[in-house]
């Protein structure tokens, strides 16, 4: 696929040119800012709908300097040769919507949207995609042979070296397995638990394996201490002589005894009938007071219900007038510090200005460094000129960033805000204040009842409850003496039963530590078992990468000049880590990664990887090389090629097709 011809019209800043390729390798010259990448973003935003650079939320709309430019349409036209000779013509335009509401003559902004055109007839999104994917089998395959740095740089590695196993075709794990007589343990480490003859894949196993690996040393870890513990928790029994036996006899033998005295007290008490009586008197009466206590507090809680309503709805108001203060104050403290800011931009800017416009031409540049002699008053004119331009476009520069990003007006309008900002701080200070009063007022007006203890109810009542128990007094200590004896003889029973329960329970408890113990030394042997098993079954499979990737590195450099791909990494602990990163040669000879290599050999490589990925696919599409000026010795490949070159002097994009030569495109300028 060729690129004939590229239309914009108001394309982020460009405002109508037309860039004609004829399909053939073309350069495009101008200065920074003056729309290269424009160029590339609309090729890649025609064809998969993203920024040259991937980034996200991007649309074509032209800005301004007070932003968005509206009311216009923003589009990108491409004209292609397929590789049947077929010309296929694709363009978007990116437009925003209006519509007025009901009742309303203006029109209101209601969102963007974007119309799709093949060969000048309106199609749907869904139709146009279709139209592309027939060109291209995805757009990650598009983006693959249009961008230099996005298969060795964007892609995740993973996906990169399933591309070059498509390409130059895996190895066969039989193969693997039979090229080292260490491998042939394998199968057994990789069958699948319950199965005869299913197996899981080498990664499968691995990640299988490393998870059992870190929760088996996690388990041995703590199996040590968990044996401490247990045997720290078997009980002393120093100076016990009696069995298990003896000892659930003995407490049989002191619960018998126990029923006997509870018993005997039982008879003696539940023949107290005046005593029982008594006793029902008073908590009847004590019921009466609880009854009495909760209606008087029901009566009295009535008498400041609406003072506390009151109350509440103000501390509301308070509240909300006081979360206004602080969001007040909040706003202020941020526009303080944006006008300090500013203030300090500005500041630096003017002194930098000063500092420029303070500078003038150097006379000994008339002289030549060589032979010591004037230069020709030709050459000295023209080195004053760039010198006064240099210095002219400085200034400008500077005071464009003065306008744009701390002018006095801007900073001003700040100040203005802060002003009023604090005049409703005071206003909501003063509500607050109000608010304050009213509850100070409200609080003296809250009622304090006497306590219920002060009644003549409750006075009453425990005159009652008094009488009594003097009565249960009398009564009582008729039987106190009988049951004194027989509450001391129960009470040494049950101590001694403790006794003989604790005794039991040291017994089981020893018992049950000892089996614990038993436990995890038996555990502890089972996972130093299984750990070895999974080490090696570890091992051997990342000595099946190590061999595969030895067997794999001959295949895939075979389709590859100069580029090469380090396909695992060897890690400390004498593992190993799957990887496949691009390797560019430097100028020692000695490979390096693709991310720390010069510009010059991460584009050439980009280049030769794009070269390798339209043969096998048997798919050409425009490449675009930016900052093709940084490399003075370009791969040379089939694919049609448009660079991009910074050039000072190029105030206007310039082409220069290879073979021909071009002024700069037709063009409206730049939006400004």
């Amino acid at each position: 696929m060729k690129l004939l011809t590229l239309k914009l019209e108001n394309f982020q800043g460009i405002k109508s040119a037309e860039f004609k390729f004829n399909g053939k390798s073309t350069s495009i010259y101008g200065d920074n800012a003056t729309g290269k990448t424009t160029v590339f973003n609309a090729m890649t935003w025609l064809l998969f709908d993203k920024s040259s650079t991937g980034s996200k939320n991007f649309t074509p709309q032209t800005k301004g300097p007070k932003g968005d430019l509206h009311f216009l349409d923003h589009s990108a036209e491409g004209i292609f040769s397929l590789e049947d000779s077929r010309i296929i013509t694709l363009k978007k335009v990116y437009h925003e919507n209006y519509k007025k509401k009901r009742g309303s003559t203006n029109q209101e902004f209601s969102g963007h949207s974007v119309d799709f055109y093949v060969d000048g007839v309106p199609v749907k999104e869904k139709e146009y995609i279709e139209v592309i994917l027939e060109l291209c089998e995805n757009s990650e395959r598009m983006k693959m042979l249009t961008m230099p740095d996005y298969f060795p740089e964007e892609m995740a590695w993973d996906e990169r070296r399933k591309i070059l196993l498509e390409i130059c075709g895996d190895v066969d794990y039989k193969d693997v397995i039979m090229s080292d007589k260490e491998l042939l343990k394998l199968n057994d480490y990789l069958l699948i638990p319950g199965t005869k003859d299913q197996h899981y894949t080498v990664d499968e196993f691995k990640k299988i394996a490393s998870a059992k690996k870190t929760d088996i040393s996690k388990q041995l870890e703590e199996i040590p201490d968990r044996i401490d513990e247990a045997q720290k928790a078997i009980p002393d029994f120093t100076g016990i002589n009696l069995s298990a036996t003896e000892s659930k006899d003995k407490i049989k033998s002191l619960e018998k005894s126990k029923e006997e005295f509870e018993t005997e007290k039982a008879r003696i008490i539940s023949g107290d009938n005046i005593a029982v009586a008594i006793r029902k008197q008073i908590a009847e009466a004590n019921a009466e007071i609880a009854e009495a206590r909760a209606d008087y507090a029901t009566k009295n809680s009535k008498l400041n219900e609406g003072t506390y309503s009151a109350i509440n709805d103000i501390k509301k108001q308070r509240m909300s007038a006081n979360n206004s203060c602080e969001d007040l104050e909040n706003e202020i403290a941020n526009a303080t510090r944006m006008a300090n800011r500013l203030t300090k931009i500005r500041a630096d800017l003017l002194e930098e200005y000063d500092r420029i416009q303070a500078e003038t031409w150097d006379p000994t540049e008339e002289v030549c460094p060589t032979c010591k002699q004037s230069l020709p008053e030709d050459s000295i004119q023209t080195l004053r000129d760039g010198f006064n331009q240099n210095k002219s476009n400085r200034l400008e520069q500077i005071n464009s960033r003065g306008k744009s990003e701390a002018s006095k007006n801007m900073i001003d309008a700040i100040y203005i805000k802060i002003k009023d900002m604090e005049i409703k701080e005071k206003q909501e200070i003063q509500v607050v204040e109000g608010f304050d009063q009213q509850l100070a007022a409200l609080q003296k007006d809250i009622q304090s009842p006497k306590p219920f203890e002060d009644t003549e109810e409750y006075r009453l009542i425990t005159a009652r409850i008094e009488i009594y128990h003097k009565e249960e007094n009398n009564q009582e200590g008729k039987i106190e003496a009988l049951t004194a004896e027989l509450n001391g003889k129960v009470d040494a029973i049950r101590i001694s039963i403790q006794e003989q329960e604790d005794i039991k329970n040291k017994m089981n408890l020893a018992k049950s530590q000892e089996k614990r113990i038993n436990e995890l030394s038996d555990r502890e042997k089972e996972l130093s078992g299984q750990y070895e098993f999974i080490e090696k079954g570890i091992y051997l499979c990342e000595l099946f990468v190590k061999t595969k990737v030895s067997l794999l590195n001959e295949r895939i450099n075979s389709k590859f000049k100069c580029v090469r791909f380090r396909l695992f990494i060897e890690q400390l602990n004498g593992g190993i880590k799957e990887d496949c990163e691009v390797m560019i040669p430097s100028e020692g000879g000695r490979m390096v990664p693709f991310v720390f290599a010069n510009n010059g050999g991460r584009i050439n490589a980009g280049l030769e990887i794009i070269a390798t990925l339209s043969r096998h696919w048997n798919l050409s599409i425009p490449v675009f090389v930016d900052n093709a000026e940084s490399i003075t010795d370009l791969l040379a490949i089939d694919n049609q090629l448009i660079r991009l070159v910074v050039s000072a002097k190029d105030k206007t994009l310039r082409t220069e097709i290879d073979g021909e030569v071009k002024t700069a495109p037709k063009s409206r300028g730049r939006n400004k």
